[in-house]
């Protein structure tokens, strides 16, 4: 009877605390790791919009036709759940979808920047654009809190900033809390009933060797938990749009509607289904890490193909596969042998 009275909720309640404490650590690593990710995100789309800016600049184009371009290019977006802006050294917005922002001046004490590593280090978010700083982090205003990441221009007083709104992640947060927490009950209840039976079987063992036991137990769990938190924390936004030259203007174009990527003279070109043409100073390898690879196929060094896009295969030669696309590919698609089983289990998907 003491037995029952004294250690078993002495152990139950020594459960209890350590799978609460292992729940708000695997909770907090798996958020900050998402947010990680998305500043990672803004951090890769700032360099690549500055670097394409000052490509333009470098090309000839004047300050004013390239600033320009880059509103045109973001001109009439949402702004709801992420945009991209550019301001000058001095905090002035020069670029921004909305036109009514743009030439208003950050106040001094408008928002800071909060590390995701360390939120207790911050940065004067005017501060920042002043000093020119690539930077990013949490911003926290009065009616939302966004991801932001800052990234100059080479050779000018821009800087180009990356807005995501959190509260998109708020779904996400939620549900990857609930699985958690029904992960960590039904834990601590199998852990409770097998601890509560291993001691009425074994009331005659002493303290020291049941919590031998239960720590084993625990392990175990825990383990199990931490690799549903990996497999939790792999998912990872698909890239919906990507900025391409198409003449003398950066156009966004939008994945969903690309029917193949190639390859000719070093220029990566991008083919949409209205047959639009346009260029990218990405490598296919950048482009392809970027895309859903259920929808996009790397058929061969030169080109990546969308499922939709496929109009039909034929058999070419005895090994080897043609496959034709709607729009017509200016290059002749071949399925090599090494590549055939790969692209047939593929091809099957969709």
């Amino acid at each position: 009877m003491k037995l029952k009275t004294i250690i078993l909720p002495s152990i139950l309640l020594i459960l209890a605390l350590m799978y609460y404490y292992s729940f708000n650590y695997v909770y907090s690593s798996a958020t900050n790791d998402l947010l990680n990710q998305q500043i990672e995100n803004s951090k890769n789309q700032t360099i690549l919009i500055s670097k394409m800016l000052s490509e333009r600049l470098s090309s000839g184009y004047s300050k004013s036709q390239v600033r320009e371009e880059f509103q045109k290019s973001i001109e009439n977006m949402s702004i709801e759940n992420s945009f991209v802006c550019m301001f000058d050294s001095t905090g002035r917005e020069i670029c921004h979808p909305n036109q009514q922002k743009i030439g208003k001046m950050l106040s001094e004490n408008n928002s800071v920047i909060k590390f995701i590593s360390n939120q207790k280090a911050e940065i004067n978010f005017k501060k920042a654009i002043i000093e020119k700083k690539a930077t990013g982090g949490l911003r926290e205003l009065k009616k939302y809190t966004e991801i932001v990441y800052l990234n100059p221009v080479k050779n000018t007083n821009w800087i180009v900033a990356s807005h995501a709104n959190v509260e998109k992640f708020r779904t996400i947060f939620s549900n990857l809390k609930e699985k958690l927490s029904l992960i960590f009950i039904l834990v601590w209840l199998s852990s409770s009933l097998l601890i509560y039976f291993v001691l009425q079987f074994m009331n005659s063992i002493n303290l020291k060797k049941i919590g031998e036991i239960n720590r084993d137990t625990g392990k175990q769990y825990f383990n199990e938990l931490k690799t549903i938190s990996k497999t939790l924390d792999k998912k990872e936004e698909i890239t919906k749009r990507v900025l391409a030259d198409k003449g003398n203007q950066l156009t966004p174009v939008f994945i969903n509607n690309i029917a193949f990527i190639f390859t000719e003279n070093k220029i990566t070109y991008i083919i949409e289904y209205n047959n639009e043409k346009s260029s990218i100073n990405l490598t296919l390898d950048e482009l392809f890490k970027s895309l859903n690879q259920n929808t996009f196929y790397r058929a061969s060094r030169q080109i990546i193909v969308s499922a939709k896009a496929i109009d039909k295969i034929q058999k070419y030669g005895t090994t080897q596969l043609k496959v034709f696309t709607n729009p017509i590919s200016p290059i002749d698609i071949i399925i090599s042998k090494a590549k055939l089983t790969e692209f047939k289990k593929w091809a099957g998907k969709n």
